[in-house]
């Protein structure tokens, strides 16, 4: 099944202690992501961003050079450098698909890359090599991260999320609510399994309409 939200927020959380603030050698084992991870290479990861089922990673010269929302679990930075695109700043979006993952190892346990490493992330001085598989990696400005965060509904597990956005919309749609649950503008991070469980716990059937 697809990789859904609560499993990209644990990637993210998991991330943030043990990637953040360092700097890395960057390459692309299948070479799917060369262009992205030359431009990543020597740059400093100073932010992470989870929202529903993708992962937004911020790297830079400097660690303030996006903010520092990369501390926070849930809440995103708020800086001017998100209103006005930072010519340094090299954002990758990430989104898993059916079965992609991002492994953290320690030199001296590290797999060998397979044929869907996109990316890998190598820092010699805390010895942690980090191997990138996922259906979408892509890479940009600050404008991709602000496209793409846009166009998703909002996401229950970040504390920016308002409830009553996703009231509102789902009152207006005729829609079926397992239609609905998942259509990542609407709500953002759920997918089919989460769905399921939603709409059998709340003992409504998925073909009912999300205004009803």
């Amino acid at each position: 099944e697809m990789v859904e939200g609560p499993q990209v927020h644990r990637v993210a959380a998991r991330h943030r202690r043990v990637l953040v603030g360092l700097r890395f050698a960057a390459d692309s084992p299948n070479g799917r992501f060369a262009e992205g991870a030359a431009r990543i290479s020597g740059k400093r990861l100073v932010r992470i961003e989870a929202v529903g089922k993708n992962l937004f990673y911020f790297f830079a010269e400097k660690n303030d050079a996006v903010g520092d929302g990369a501390d926070s679990a849930n809440e995103p930075a708020q800086c001017e450098n998100e209103r006005e695109d930072d010519g340094d700043t090299v954002v990758m979006h990430v989104h898993f698909g059916m079965s992609g993952q991002f492994r953290t190892m320690l030199h001296g346990r590290v797999a060998e890359p397979t044929a869907t490493t996109r990316l890998r992330l190598a820092n010699a001085e805390h010895g942690i090599v980090a191997h990138l598989s996922a259906m979408t990696v892509t890479h940009g400005t600050l404008a991709l991260y602000r496209e793409k965060r846009a166009a998703l509904g909002p996401d229950p597990l970040r504390e920016d999320a308002d409830a009553d956005v996703v009231w509102a919309s789902a009152k207006s749609s005729k829609q079926s609510i397992g239609l609905f649950l998942m259509d990542q503008s609407k709500i953002a991070g759920v997918g089919n399994i989460y769905r399921a469980e939603i709409l059998l716990k709340a003992g409504v059937h998925p073909d009912r309409r999300a205004c009803d």
